[in-house]
């Protein structure tokens, strides 16, 4: 009665582990997107996972950076940020072919991206500089 006791519960934390592993590398959920030459919180995002791992993302919120003058940044509140961000299935860590557009110049970029081992943080480098030290954007899960 008792290995039975101790088999299900090791079953049941196994299960856990594993149900938890998989929500990890799923990208759905609010997003701070951290400039990497400033450090500062740029916007919050709400990414939404669409058909065949693909993964969208909008403007929850937009900040003014320190020192700067205030602007008025609620029209970008609901503005689509991300497209088309594509999971890769044998590594589901790794993303690519999406779509990010810079609201501040209306510049469309290609981008991949790579999650951490912890599930937290999402790297998007435009796609064309992976190899080079170009501009990355961090994005940090929001709890």
């Amino acid at each position: 009665m008792f290995l039975k006791w101790i088999l299900l519960l090791a079953l049941n934390s196994t299960m856990y582990q594993m149900a938890f592993a998989q929500d990890m590398n799923d990208l759905s959920g609010l997003w701070k997107v951290i400039d990497d030459k400033s450090g500062f919180t740029l916007v919050k995002i709400k990414i939404t996972k669409q058909d065949r791992n693909s993964y969208n993302g909008h403007i929850v919120e937009a900040f003014n950076p320190p020192n700067a003058p205030a602007k008025n940044l609620s029209g970008l509140t609901g503005f689509q940020l991300l497209t088309g961000l594509q999971q890769n299935l044998n590594n589901p860590k790794n993303f690519s072919k999406g779509k990010v557009v810079d609201p501040a110049i209306n510049q469309l970029y290609e981008v991949s991206g790579k999650l951490n081992t912890k599930g937290t943080v999402l790297i998007l480098r435009n796609s064309s500089d992976e190899e080079k030290a170009g501009r990355k954007l961090s994005w940090i899960r929001m709890k």
